[in-house]
Order: structure tokens, then sequence, then C-alpha cells
């Protein structure tokens, strides 16, 4: 083998390795690039989710004042619900605005909009607790219209959330303490 043909052997070598070394380090940006875009993903999901239920808490507190119970005052709901079944259009369009917006904040978890971690954190009690309190109301409605998807959203983001305490306290009345205050 002459002088030549072995240079012209390491030269080719040594392109070899140059593209080998710039494959890798191009996968490397790639591999980084998509960590961090879905670190922004997941960052912004939950800012979104947050936003959300903050918007909601100035409707939830305007829905109080128009009539909605407190989402633990269960005989209050019951008594809603009664008004609303015996066809009293401002219970039900009082229960519909409420539930609408637990109904869209589970349409956003399901599609990945909504941090369901954030959801579960900051009002899973309250998620499972209006589920529970008005779910013969959505029952009844799913009866009468013949649509049994009617809140099933709703259905499912309570079904996701964690409970972290007994909905009804061993000898209570039924209803929770306000939240932060120690179940008896």
């Amino acid at each position: 083998m002459t002088s030549y043909e072995q240079w012209s052997l390491v030269v080719s070598f040594g392109s070899l390795v140059v593209s080998v070394v710039a494959f890798a380090a191009l996968a490397w940006q790639l591999l980084m690039l998509s960590r961090s875009t879905g670190q922004d993903h997941d960052r912004r999901r939950k800012q979104a989710t947050m936003e959300y239920l903050t918007a909601n808490m100035e409707r939830r507190k305007a829905l109080f004042d128009e009539g909605i119970p407190h989402e633990r005052d269960h005989e209050a709901i019951a008594a809603l619900v009664s008004l609303s079944l015996a066809d009293d259009e401002r219970a039900t369009k009082l229960i519909t605005a409420y539930l609408t917006a637990f109904n869209f904040l589970a349409v956003g978890a399901q599609t990945d909009a909504f941090d369901r971690e954030v959801i579960d954190e900051a009002w899973g009690g309250i998620v499972i607790s209006v589920w529970n309190n008005y779910r013969p109301w959505i029952e009844e409605q799913r009866r009468r219209h013949g649509e049994p998807r009617v809140w099933e959203n709703l259905e499912w983001l309570a079904g996701e959330m964690t409970p972290r305490r007994p909905i009804v306290p061993a000898g209570g009345s039924g209803n929770l303490p306000p939240q932060g205050q120690p179940v008896p």
C-alpha cells in the first residue's frame, strides 16, 4: 500500500469520525430541544389550568351570590336540585351554569390542555363534592333528555380526583367543615 493510499484511508476514516461526532451532536441537540419543548408544554398547561381556576373563582362567587349553595352544603344543594326537578327554571339555569364550568374544566383535562395534578391539588375535593351532590340531578337530566353523555366529562374528572378525606365524617350531619378546617 502506497503512502497516498494510506493517507487517503486516514482521511476517509477521519471524515467518518467527524460525521459520526456531528451526527451525535445533532442527535443530542434534538433530544435537548425535545425535553425543553416538553417542559415548556407542561409549564404552559399548568399555567393555563391555574388561570382557568382563578377566573372561575370569580364565576363561582357570582353563582354563589345568585343562589348556588357551597359545594359541601349537601342539604342546600338537595333543595336546589328538588326545585329544578320540579321545573323551576331559575334553579335549572343556575345548576346548568354552575356545572358547565366544571364540565369545561374536565374537557380541558381530558384533552391535555389542563393539568390534572394541578386540578386535583387545587380543586380535587370540590370536583368530587360537585359530582356527588349534583349526581341525582345529572342522572335525571340524562334520563329526561335521553342523552347518557350529558356531564360525562365532569363524571370522568371526579373519578380522576384523589379523595383526601371521607365524604361524610363518621357521625356527621353530611356536611364537611369549610376547607382548611379539621374533620371532627
